[in-house]
């Protein structure tokens, strides 16, 4: 009976962390796809500084401030999945999720969340749509009085540092188990 149990947590750990390395993996690719999308899209916003004519923007040019703030948006998605991939491939390399590495790394996510959603707030009213060719970078700006605000980082913020709580409590149920057995 206690080996039949044992063998089939062992095949729920083993599912368990090929469904992370399955994950982790995806994640890099999908990495890898939007670093490439950045540079160009970087790339052509500099060169427009030279020759506005490549870019279609309200005020029909790229300012030198809606390309920092493009890469410190950039910067904040990347920081976001290099802590999304290093928490699922240290799963899938059989590391428990109930560890304080993973509650710091929740907590991470959390602050980039809120710093996300404060940039946000900063460009959504200082820089124009621009699109370059085809290729839309997504900031809009708004020539009234009004700030908008997008609660959905804040609220997810919110979530995750709760949820790192939750972590942190499983944490210390298996440091007390373990102390017990």
């Amino acid at each position: 009976m206690l080996d039949v149990e044992l063998e089939e947590a062992n095949n729920s750990l083993q599912k368990t962390r090929k469904i992370c390395n399955c994950i982790s993996v995806g994640l890099k690719v999908v990495f890898g796809l939007i670093c490439i999308y950045w540079i160009l899209v970087v790339g052509a916003m500099l060169l427009s500084m030279f020759n506005p004519g490549l870019v279609i923007a309200q005020d029909g040019r790229i300012s030198f401030f809606s390309i920092l703030l493009y890469l410190a948006y950039g910067f904040i998605i990347a920081s976001l999945f290099v802590v999304f991939i290093s928490i699922f491939s240290n799963t899938a390399k059989g590391e428990t999720p109930f560890a304080m590495s993973q509650v710091k790394r929740l907590r991470i996510i959390a602050a980039l969340l809120l710093l996300y959603a404060i940039l946000d707030m900063v460009a959504t009213n200082a820089v124009a749509v621009m699109q370059i060719d085809i290729i839309n970078s997504g900031y809009i700006s708004t020539n009234s009085a009004i700030v908008t605000v997008n609660f959905t980082p804040f609220i997810a913020a919110a979530v995750v540092y709760a949820f790192s709580f939750v972590f942190k409590y499983g944490v210390l149920l298996q440091e007390f188990s373990d102390e017990t057995l």
